[in-house]
Parts: structure tokens; C-alpha cells; sequence
């Protein structure tokens, strides 16, 4: 993404956006949001009062990527979601009809300065989150090292919702995923998109195992459904269904990630337990 050497930080109604340490805060208090979404919000704001045109906007966030439209739909309304935007109430993003988005908030920037009390103990909480990180990574290689079968190279695809709105929880999700697995020793993650077809998305990426899913809403309950397919034969060799309320959604993230971590670390199950891939199943 460009301007990646801009250390500022940047604040507006409240909110803290701060390039290096790549975080969203409001009144000092952390908001969880993707990566593709921060990197959206930072490019708005280093062009506050000017329209970004979409293509701009998406060569900018997705330089090595060829995305959709919809890719940057989803991030806009992540942003919208974080900042509290009520609908048609556009206090800090405006969509410019027909050409793209404006970010229109009184702006303040500041150089970084030396960490505070909150940056410390945020810094103490990625070293504790760090340390995990590499005990579930020495975990897999030595699973490997003895012999147990796991794939080598896997994709996430971004899961599918079934309300308008929900979008940021599938890529929340699927984000977590990746960041989860993607630090393994010995596993390759790809990601793909979340129209396409497990097995041809599996088979274009050239990969072992697809992990594919659905998040489904039932007024603050949200149901999401796990699997994961053997790429050469289409079965499904894990599934597994989670629900949780709306207010515990991150909670529900990390439990995803954490049960396809270890359902990653023993055999698959044999054929006569597995379903066909014919659709999910919760």
C-alpha cells in the first residue's frame, strides 16, 4: 500500500488511527477490524476533503491483487460499522455517487511519540499473543516431524453470509484464519474468493485442503459453519458448527480459528465417517 512510510497517527471525533503500530482506537480503547480495512481508512484519511476514486482506492489496498468491486464494498461498510455510522449518517466517509469516497471528519496529525501507559500494555499483550502464535506453530512442525498427516499448503476463502450488513464478520473470520495459519512452518495459506467453488478454488490454487464455511444470523445469534475438503477427492474430512451471540463475535473468531488449528494437528477421519461435498451441513 503506498505512503507506507508515513508514521503519523492521525485523530478525529474521538477516534485514533495509527499508521505504524496499524491500529483503530476510540477514547483509547482497541476496535478489532481486518487489515484491508485499516489500510482502506488509512488511505482515506491521508486524502481527507479529496474523492478517491474506487479504482484508485482498490489498486491502492489490493496492489499485487485483482479484487472486486464488492471486495471494497465490504471494507467501506466494515469502516462504517467500527466508526459507528448509522446509515445515511456520514459523519466521517462519504460515497460520491457514480465516482467513489470522501472522508470529510476534522482531522488532527500527530508524529509518533514515545509509547504511553495503554502502548505498553498493549506491546505487553502482542509479545503474550506472539508467544502463542509460535507455541502453536512448534506445535504443528512437531506433529509433522513425527510422521502425522496434515496437508502441506491450504486456502481459506472468505466465508459466506446470508444478511446484507454481515459481510465483516465472514472476513473477520477469514482473516483470522489466515493470520492464525499462515505463520505454520511447513504450511502454505492461500487466500481465494468467496464466490468461488471450494474444489476449483482448491484445484486452480493448487493446494491440498480448502477450509470454506457460512456465518448465518438469527436475530443476535449467529450460527457459523466450518468444513474443511480434501481438495482430491471432494470429501469433507471436518466440520464442525459454532454459535454465540452478536456481542461475543471475536470470542467466536478465535474458537473458529483455534478448532481448525487443531483439527489441522491429528489424521483426518476415514472415508466411511466423512460427508460428500454435496452442501453444508449445520
Amino acid at each position: 500500500m503506498p505512503d507506507q512510510d508515513d508514521n503519523a497517527i492521525y485523530e478525529f471525533a474521538g477516534f485514533t488511527v495509527d499508521a505504524v503500530r496499524r491500529r483503530l482506537l476510540r477514547d483509547g480503547v482497541y476496535i478489532p477490524i481486518t487489515a484491508k480495512a485499516l489500510d482502506t481508512l488509512l488511505y482515506l484519511v491521508r486524502h481527507r476533503g479529496s474523492t478517491v476514486t474506487k479504482t484508485e482506492l482498490m489498486n491502492a489496498v489490493w496492489s499485487d491483487t485483482a479484487v472486486e468491486e464488492n471486495n471494497l464494498t465490504q471494507q467501506v461498510s466494515t469502516l462504517r460499522r467500527a466508526l459507528g455510522e448509522r446509515p445515511n449518517d456520514h459523519r466521517f466517509i462519504v460515497t460520491v455517487p457514480g465516482r467513489g469516497y470522501c472522508f470529510v471528519a476534522e482531522l488532527k496529525e500527530l508524529p509518533q511519540s514515545v509509547p504511553s501507559s495503554f502502548d505498553r500494555a498493549a506491546i505487553r499483550g502482542h509479545a503474550v499473543a506472539a508467544a502463542y502464535m509460535l507455541l502453536i506453530a512448534f506445535a504443528f512442525a512437531w506433529s509433522a516431524f513425527q510422521g502425522h498427516g496434515r496437508p502441506q499448503s491450504l486456502a481459506v476463502l472468505n466465508f459466506r453470509t446470508t444478511v446484507s450488513g454481515d459481510e465483516f464478520i465472514g472476513l473477520g473470520i477469514s482473516e483470522t484464519l489466515r493470520a492464525r495459519l499462515g505463520s505454520v512452518e511447513d504450511l502454505v495459506v492461500r487466500p481465494a474468493s468467496s464466490n468461488t467453488d471450494a474444489l476449483d478454488a482448491g484445484r486452480r490454487l493448487q493446494v491440498d485442503t480448502v477450509v470454506t464455511g457460512s456465518v448465518q444470523r438469527d436475530r443476535d445469534r449467529i450460527r457459523v459453519v466450518v468444513e474443511m475438503v480434501d481438495v482430491s477427492d471432494g470429501r469433507v474430512i471436518w466440520g464442525k458448527t459454532f454459535d454465540d451471540t452478536e456481542s461475543n463475535i471475536f470470542h467466536l473468531q478465535d474458537a473458529v480459528a483455534g478448532e481448525v488449528a487443531t483439527a489441522l494437528k491429528v489424521n483426518p477421519p476415514s472415508r466411511s465417517s466423512v460427508l460428500r461435498l454435496s452442501k453444508f451441513h449445520t
